[in-house]
This record gives C-alpha cells, sequence and structure tokens, in this order.
C-alpha cells in the first residue's frame, strides 16, 4: 500500500518507529483482538503456537503502511499563499485540530471541529447524550495535523503531528498523510456510536494493557472487531459522514482500511516478516534473515521449512497447447487449472 521509495522505508524501519502512545495502544488493541496470544495451545500444538501479534510488534507494521500510503503534493493544495493553480484541494481538507482540554467533553471537539451541535446530532438519529457519555481519546487533550511549510513547498508535502497529553507532548513530521494517528481518532467515535447504539456484547472498561487509547481500546477484543465491521456493513460511515469528513480526506476509504486491516495482519504475522530486521522492506535479492531460520514465528507455527529446490509440478496443462512432453501426448489434459498438479509418472524425473 505504501508509495514511498526504497530508501525511505528502509530509513523508516531502522528507525524506532516514533508514535504517540494513543495511536500504538489503538493498534496493539487491534492486533491483539485479531492475532491473540494463546497459551492454552502449548500443551496441545507447542510453545510455537503461543505468540501473538504483539510478540512481533505488529502494531508498527500497520502503523508505518498507513503513514505511508498518500502522498500529498504541494502544488495540488489550495489556499495557498501567492498560488494561481487554482486546483481544487482545499487546504482544510488536510489540516485538523481537536482541542478537549475546554469546558465540555471530547465529543463537543469533535462537534466543533465539525461545526455541528447536539441537535444536529439529533437530527442525523444519533443519541448525542449517549455519544457524549461514551467518547474518550484518552489521554489526549490536543489532537492537530497541519502542513509544516506549505506556502514555501513545491513537491511532497509535509505534515506536522501534534499529540498533546497531559504532561507530554509528541511531535512528528512526514512527508505523506498521517492517515494513522486520524484513523485511531475516528475508531473512538466510532466505537462511542457503537456503544450508544447497545451493538456491544460485553461491557466495555478501561483497559490496563493499552493505556493510551480511548474508547476503542475499552471494549472486550470480540466487540472491537464488531466494531470495525459496522464501517464496512452497518452504515456507521453513513451515519457518522458528518461528524468523519473533517478528520478524513475521504470518507469513503474508511471501509477500505478495515478491510486492509485485516489483509495486513497476514502479511506481518503469517509471512516471515518478522525475522528480516532491518531488510524487511529491500528487494527480494537483499533480504536477509537477521532471525535464524528455525526461530521466526510464522515459520515454527506454520512448520513451513523454506524454500528448497525440487517440489516440481506439472503444470503444462495450465499452458494452451501444454509443453512438448511425449509422455502426456495422450492424456487429454485442459489447458486451464482443473486437474491434478502433480501427475505420477508424467513430465520427467524432476
Amino acid at each position: 500500500m505504501s508509495n514511498a521509495t526504497l530508501a525511505e522505508a528502509q530509513a523508516a524501519v531502522a528507525d524506532s518507529l516514533p508514535s504517540d502512545p494513543h495511536t500504538a495502544d489503538t493498534y496493539r488493541s487491534i492486533v491483539d483482538a485479531i492475532v491473540p496470544r494463546t497459551p492454552e495451545l502449548e500443551d496441545e500444538l507447542g510453545p510455537e503456537h503461543v505468540p501473538g501479534g504483539l510478540d512481533v510488534e505488529l502494531e508498527k507494521f500497520l502503523i508505518w503502511d498507513f503513514n505511508h500510503f498518500q502522498e500529498i503534493r504541494s502544488e495540488m493544495v489550495t489556499e495557498k499563499a501567492g498560488s494561481s493553480t487554482g486546483l481544487q484541494m482545499p487546504r482544510g481538507t488536510f489540516e485538523v485540530t481537536i482541542d478537549a482540554t475546554g469546558p465540555g467533553s471530547d465529543l463537543d471537539a469533535v462537534l466543533e471541529l465539525a461545526d455541528l451541535s447536539l441537535l444536529d446530532l439529533a437530527d442525523l438519529g444519533l443519541d448525542g447524550d449517549a455519544l457524549e457519555e461514551h467518547l474518550t481519546f484518552g489521554p489526549v487533550e490536543r489532537f492537530e495535523v497541519a502542513f509544516e511549510d506549505l506556502d514555501a513547498a513545491e513537491g511532497a508535502a509535509n505534515f506536522e503531528i501534534r499529540v498533546t497529553t497531559s504532561d507530554e507532548e509528541y511531535h512528528q513530521v512526514l512527508r505523506n498523510y498521517p492517515y494513522a494517528p486520524v484513523f485511531t481518532v475516528v475508531f473512538d467515535l466510532v466505537a462511542a456510536e457503537f456503544l450508544a447504539r447497545g451493538q456491544n456484547e460485553e461491557s466495555p472498561a478501561p483497559n490496563g494493557q493499552f493505556p493510551g487509547g480511548g474508547t476503542f481500546t475499552r471494549l472486550a477484543p470480540r466487540d472491537r472487531l464488531r466494531c470495525l465491521w459496522t464501517i464496512v456493513d452497518g452504515g456507521a460511515v453513513d451515519r457518522l459522514d458528518e461528524l468523519l469528513s473533517p478528520m478524513v480526506p475521504d470518507v469513503g476509504i474508511l471501509k477500505f482500511v478495515v478491510m486492509a486491516i485485516n489483509g495486513l495482519h497476514g502479511f506481518g504475522y503469517y509471512t516471515e516478516w518478522s525475522g528480516y530486521g532491518s531488510t524487511k522492506t529491500a528487494t527480494p535479492n537483499d533480504r536477509e534473515l537477521e532471525t535464524p531460520a528455525g526461530e521466526v514465528q510464522s515459520r515454527r507455527q506454520s512448520g513451513y521449512p523454506g524454500p528448497a529446490p525440487g517440489y516440481a509440478a506439472d503444470w503444462r496443462h495450465a499452458v494452451p497447447g501444454g509443453f512438448k512432453d511425449p509422455k502426456a501426448k495422450n492424456l487429454h489434459l485442459p489447458d486451464d487449472l482443473s486437474g491434478d498438479d502433480v501427475l505420477d509418472g508424467v513430465g520427467g524425473d524432476s
């Protein structure tokens, strides 16, 4: 999904991937829900089946990927001093400020951003009081995304992300739009609506495992997944469109984000990603297992022995006309993929 160059990707993976606690713990809670630790399998299947996604820091895989999803070109943004291009992307589309330190609640900060009121929520069919009761961004007091120096820049725009808690401010500069932290704010709002509608099956509670998170991390693991799925086919995006639009440049991508989260877990956990270390984003010929092959978590769990010569299969029937193999002349194999991959006694000794 990333549009970053190879050099940028390698540099990012070599870094410690700085992230504010709210972003990190929200993705950690998703990883924990999708690929949890399973100690109950140790006696039955072995210790290799115990580790979960958090054991291989899979949340870093998600954060890095979402933060390198879309590059914004400075010259494509309007409302820029001296701009005469007249292109169609307003600056405000990519800038977000949520200040939850005022006299109201976190929901008040969101309503102010969206220029809505509790009465507007009622018109949208949402219970404003219930949303206000449930919505929290955890320790986050201020969340801000802004262009770093758009007026003087050309080419790829840089974004500043500032997340302020009661005792610290987390500051990052990214060349791509910082979707990873923005999505976590969205997930908290969707989770509050999920609870307001009574769609949860277990009672929410503060979770000491994810102390930096907000409403979303307070859901039970299965409810976290049910909540995310309301974005795909539960109508959450349509109901919350006016609230979410000021936060996400294109609200419609949220459905694909949820499906991508599931796919990215597979790429990150059930492949050798955790074993390649600093060469994770190198070209295949340049990748090296920095973890001994037999100790890579995914290999240990799946029993995969690694690449090896041999394992020849007869695929000639997938090629129109087949291969000119005299042993196959009278077999009348189809040209599609139907039929056996391996046929005894056919195709030579390989």
